[in-house]
């Protein structure tokens, strides 16, 4: 089957409430998969919640992971581009913020409509270069050790060698896309951008670089936590609710 015809698999969790004015796409981190976003459907019951799947990963293992961060967009493009029948934000965590903001410059390409916010979480400025070129790179335990600094892997997955042979290869993948370029232009949406206040990747002075690629209004919010805030933070939802109302 030709995997860029198949669009529904992007969003194994369906479009949300159909009675939503906006719709919420949400892209994983590096590693990551939809289900990630299935909690904030309860905190956001006034939107249409719709987590994004990217190939190789929980109902798409079976598939290859995308290492040319082109190609994953161009793909995510044209199975969102149906879905744009009414206004909808993109919000992108970590890797996802880089997958999101491309998206928005081949959307604006395609003459699509773009979203009414653009949410950039727990990742630098697209600017920015990687902390360690290469990291995807690395020899196993050298690797361990540098995903590790983003503290989303729980000891029971770490020291489990059958769990970790399948998420290495999807991590290196996905950290490999972080290398690739983006356009360097703003965006015309308003961007707001999160940030954990202990997180050692992408602390609050480099997620908010993320103003000089806002052309029309821009916010920084910090939240106690690391890369994954969103976890931890008990005030995060109720913010990125409060947020998205007043749009």
């Amino acid at each position: 089957m030709n995997h860029t015809t198949n669009h529904k698999s992007w969003f194994p969790f369906g479009f949300g409430s159909v009675l939503a004015s906006h719709r919420l796409f949400c892209l994983p981190f590096a590693g990551g998969g939809a289900s990630f976003f299935l909690p904030w459907r309860k905190a956001l019951a006034n939107l249409a919640v719709v987590p994004v799947q990217y190939p190789g990963r929980e109902t798409r293992m079976a598939e290859a992971c995308r290492t040319d961060l082109a190609q994953l967009v161009e793909e995510l493009v044209q199975a969102i581009l149906p879905q744009l029948d009414r206004p909808y934000y993109l919000l992108g965590y970590s890797l996802g913020a880089k997958v999101g903001f491309a998206m928005c410059h081949r959307l604006a390409a395609l003459g699509a409509p773009a979203p009414d916010l653009f949410l950039a979480l727990a990742h630098g400025a697209p600017d920015v270069p990687p902390g360690l070129p290469g990291a995807y790179r690395l020899p196993d335990a050298e690797f361990f050790e540098y995903v590790q600094r983003y503290g989303g892997l729980p000891d029971i997955v770490l020291g489990d060698p059958e769990l970790m042979r399948m998420l290495v290869p999807i991590l290196r993948a996905d950290i490999g896309l972080v290398e690739h370029a983006v356009p360097n232009q703003a965006l015309t949406c308003p961007i707001l951008a999160y940030a954990g206040k202990q997180d050692h990747a992408a602390d609050s002075v480099a997620v908010g670089g993320w103003r000089r690629f806002a052309q029309n209004g821009f916010a920084l919010r910090s939240f106690d936590g690391g890369h994954f805030f969103a976890r931890t933070a008990s005030d995060f939802l109720p913010t990125l609710a409060g947020d998205l109302k007043c749009v």
